[in-house]
């Protein structure tokens, strides 16, 4: 009986220390980008490093404008930003319809100044390549001005169509 007893105490004193540590560990925020589309046009959430809060991208697939900006502490939209993506891919104005795709990530550009922990990666069929961009966190001195979106880079995931 002596042994089942010590056996239970060692128990209970380790779940209760072990409950204790859980509740002393620092609690991380739970960060998740999302993204949805459909033929026509495709939006994505991409973490930044403003408080916390996530910017939105809006890629139109008519146009291939893709926009973006976040909502201030205001409850207002601000620093929009925009840029076409057409000419990144090369494409021909003669496509009829471009075939995107767009997600985001979390990208530390620590020798890029004032850059956000964003990234925008747009991907494109008929061209066969996927581009990375990069967009500038707000400051006092660009606070409601429209930024572009800047081209980091790009690679091909396979040959483009019709070549």
């Amino acid at each position: 009986m002596n042994k089942v007893f010590n056996a239970f105490a060692v128990l209970t004193v380790g779940a209760i220390l072990g409950a204790g540590a859980v509740l002393l560990q620092p609690k991380q925020e739970l960060k998740a980008n999302s993204a949805h589309g459909n033929d026509k046009f495709s939006m994505c959430t991409v973490q930044t490093s403003i408080r916390g809060t996530d910017a939105v991208f809006v890629l139109d697939h008519l146009t291939g404008t893709l926009r973006g900006g976040w909502v201030s502490t205001n409850g207002q939209f601000t620093n929009a930003y925009q840029r076409n993506v057409t000419q990144d891919f090369q494409l021909n104005p003669a496509t009829p319809d471009p075939k995107f795709a767009i997600v985001s990530g979390y990208a530390a550009l620590g020798g890029t100044a004032n850059a956000a922990n964003g990234i925008v990666y747009v991907g494109e069929l008929t061209s066969g390549a996927v581009v990375a961009y990069g967009f500038a966190q707000p400051n006092a001195r660009n606070a409601g001005v429209p930024l572009e979106l800047v081209r980091l880079g790009s690679f091909s995931f396979r040959d483009a169509l019709g070549n």
